[in-house]
């Protein structure tokens, strides 16, 4: 080894030493935990806030198990009323208790069925000759089978008019509650008549007549429906 390569590795071994002296004088220059404690205090109300904050990080953690566990919980409770449901409706007792309930449900309701067993082939249009005065017709379409007319007036006022052909079933509900229900004959043809029990709700009028279901209803006096009914004609 010459005198340069000597010279160099004493220079690398001295600085190596004096990096690692000034390291250990940096780390003997922080000050240790204690001291750092006196010197840089946290306020009463920073502390009461941090402890807030991981208490509310806790319950959070906390209540999310629950809703975890609560969902297994409901599940389970469903499938095991459900299963005690049918096993119940085995029993004859049970099962007439919730057949009347179903009866009395659609005991409020009263249902009108017409139906024809012949195909009608030609499709007839319809309509009212007679209207009360001021009504004009604010609206006309056909849905399929089923036309639907309406009229208006000034007020406001509305009589629709729907008629469909008896191709198929036709079923039409009315609640009982709110309507007494009464017969009519127009143009000799069995008719219905559906009058309510107050303003809020429309008076009816359904018949059939030509293979053909027709319905009739607005907020105007029952002899008025059927005075509009009477004037039918095809078209």
């Amino acid at each position: 080894m010459n005198k340069e390569q000597v010279n160099d590795a004493v220079f690398e071994a001295l600085f190596r030493q004096a990096i690692i002296d000034d390291f250990n004088e940096e780390i003997d220059f922080i000050p240790t935990n204690e001291q750092l404690a006196r010197i840089y205090s946290f306020s009463t109300d920073f502390q009461i806030r941090m402890k807030k904050l991981l208490t509310k990080d806790r319950r959070r953690g906390s209540f999310k198990n629950v809703m975890i566990y609560s969902r297994k919980v409901a599940s389970i409770l469903i499938i095991i009323l459900g299963l005690l449901f049918g096993t119940l409706l085995f029993n004859t007792e049970v099962r007439a208790a919730v057949g009347k309930v179903l009866v009395e449900w659609y005991d409020k309701f009263t249902s009108f069925t017409f139906r024809n067993d012949e195909i009608i082939v030609e499709k007839k249009d319809w309509t009212l000759e007679y209207l009360d005065e001021g009504y004009v017709q604010n609206n006309y379409e056909v849905l399929g089978n089923v036309t639907n007319v309406e009229f208006i007036n000034s007020q406001g006022d509305k009589i629709r008019f729907s008629y469909r052909p008896e191709n198929s079933i036709t079923n039409i509900s009315v609640d009982n509650e709110n309507h007494e229900i009464g017969r009519y004959v127009i143009l000799d043809n069995e008719a219905f008549s559906i009058a309510a029990v107050d303003d809020r709700f429309d008076n009816g009028i359904i018949w059939n007549m030509d293979d053909y279901t027709f319905s009739l209803w607005g907020k105007i006096p029952i002899n008025e429906l059927k005075k509009i009914a009477e004037s039918i004609s095809e078209r």
